[in-house]
């Protein structure tokens, strides 16, 4: 019985002495967006730091040349925008919203615009603003 054993698991150590294992592949290079031209579009927001957007209603960007405006409800975010070299550099700047108060995605957004500084597009064709440990994915509409 014990050489039957032997000879089943036999296959096996081979295999795994010798490298039979694949190594998963590497993850695929994302290229940098630099531009305005290249960032400028209407998206949603689809999530935050790994987290799909949960709420009653859309969040979306309407991203132009200069300014990154969030419409979260009756919520409105702004911020303009420049890029120094591949590095974003946003400024949050005022814009008419309602008077209620931010519920926590809002505030996550919030937080992640004010700090971002990079952008590039994911192998899925997101597009992926972060910086300071923060990320926030948009998809074209």
């Amino acid at each position: 019985m014990t050489g039957r054993l032997f000879l089943a698991l036999a296959p096996c150590v081979l295999l795994a002495a010798c490298g039979g294992a694949e190594e998963a592949p590497a993850p695929a290079e994302t290229p940098a967006i630099a531009s305005a031209a290249e960032l400028a579009g209407e998206y949603r927001v689809a999530g935050i730091n790994g987290s799909d957007i949960d709420l009653p209603h859309a969040i979306t960007a309407s991203i132009d040349g200069e300014r990154i405006h969030l419409t979260s409800d009756c919520v409105n975010f702004a911020w303009s925008y420049r890029f120094e070299g591949e590095k974003l550099v946003t400024e949050q700047v005022p814009v008419e919203s309602c008077a209620r108060g931010f519920d926590a995605t809002e505030q996550e957004l919030l937080a992640a615009f004010d700090v971002a500084d990079a952008v590039h597009r994911t192998p899925a064709n997101a597009i992926e603003i972060s910086g300071g440990g923060n990320a926030v994915t948009l998809f074209s509409q």
